[in-house]
């Protein structure tokens, strides 16, 4: 197998290529005067199996696209299998309809991936795993979450893990006891007219040092209200830890008004002000069952 980065991988691809002894290799990239991408497959794949691996969380369209260009690529290289690796899906959090008229973005995005001839597909920590049963082939989802409250907890030296709201508490927890943590929970409520949060459920105690655990920090605004609940009940100092950390628009801000030490996140989105812990030892374990 030849692992191939398109152009946004921040070194998922290298590591996985070398953990599963697999050769190296990337797309040329440019960009046209009207916006539109440019890209070419730099390497001989012909009659190999060959895995491209994107990120989308910074321009999804454009993302999206390249990767359907690069599976083009690849098989008019005489690839003879494509399979993809995404650090971030984009249009995942659309898994279902709100209201009439919408699309299901998760699905048209997977199907539109297997439909480019992408047999098989891993996802590294998507929105929710039962949404890749919409891609024909065969699908694996990464868990990365557990690998990165770990080695966040190693280096904070956290006691207790927190949850920022109920739907991700069953898993926080487990990962808890497996590391031989408290855990706890807040639940919130958020306006579906302006976006605000109203606190449902807070902390009854919060001693030492804690780690928020999430699989996603988008604008900050949840993460943000667990650590001053954390903090309002006796937490000596507040850590933040998740795989995806978009952190759109002030989001860095908000979490550092609101009493946050530190920042830890994957390489599936790279940001430099940010403790970014590598799992390309994850994805390297799911895409190894690709390998006949």
């Amino acid at each position: 197998m030849i692992v191939v980065g398109v152009n946004s991988d921040y070194g998922i691809g290298r590591g996985v290529a070398k953990l599963t002894g697999s050769a190296y290799r990337n797309f040329q990239n440019k960009v046209f005067p009207d916006g539109e991408s440019y890209i070419r497959l730099d390497a001989n794949v012909k009659g190999e199996d060959v895995l491209l691996v994107q990120g989308m969380e910074s321009q999804p369209d454009k993302r999206f696209v390249e990767m359907l260009m690069a599976v083009d690529a690849a098989f008019e290289a005489g690839a003879a299998n494509v399979y993809g690796l995404i650090p971030y899906l984009a249009y995942a959090r659309q898994d279902r309809v709100f209201s009439d008229g919408e699309p299901v973005s998760a699905r048209a995005v997977l199907r539109a991936l297997y439909d480019s001839g992408m047999s098989k597909i891993a996802v590294i920590e998507p929105h929710k795993e039962q949404e890749l049963s919409y891609f024909k082939g065969k699908s694996v989802c990464v868990n990365a979450l557990e690998s990165v409250a770990a080695k966040a907890v190693a280096e904070t030296g956290s006691s207790m893990l927190i949850a920022p709201d109920s739907g991700s508490w069953g898993r926080v927890n487990s990962i808890a006891k497996r590391l031989g943590l408290k855990s706890d929970y807040i639940e919130k409520n958020r306006s579906r007219v302006d976006g605000s949060l109203s606190m449902v459920k807070g902390l009854k105690n919060a001693e030492g040092k804690v780690l928020i655990l999430d699989d996603m920090i988008s604008t900050g605004g949840t993460v943000a209200q667990a650590s001053r609940e954390a903090i309002a009940a006796g937490a000596s100092s507040v850590n933040v830890a998740a795989v995806h950390l978009l952190l759109v628009g002030n989001a860095k801000e908000k979490i550092k008004d609101a009493g946050v030490t530190k920042v830890f996140g994957s390489n599936t989105i790279l940001d430099s002000e940010c403790e970014i812990i590598d799992v390309s030892g994850e994805a390297a374990k799911a895409v190894s069952t690709f390998i006949d």
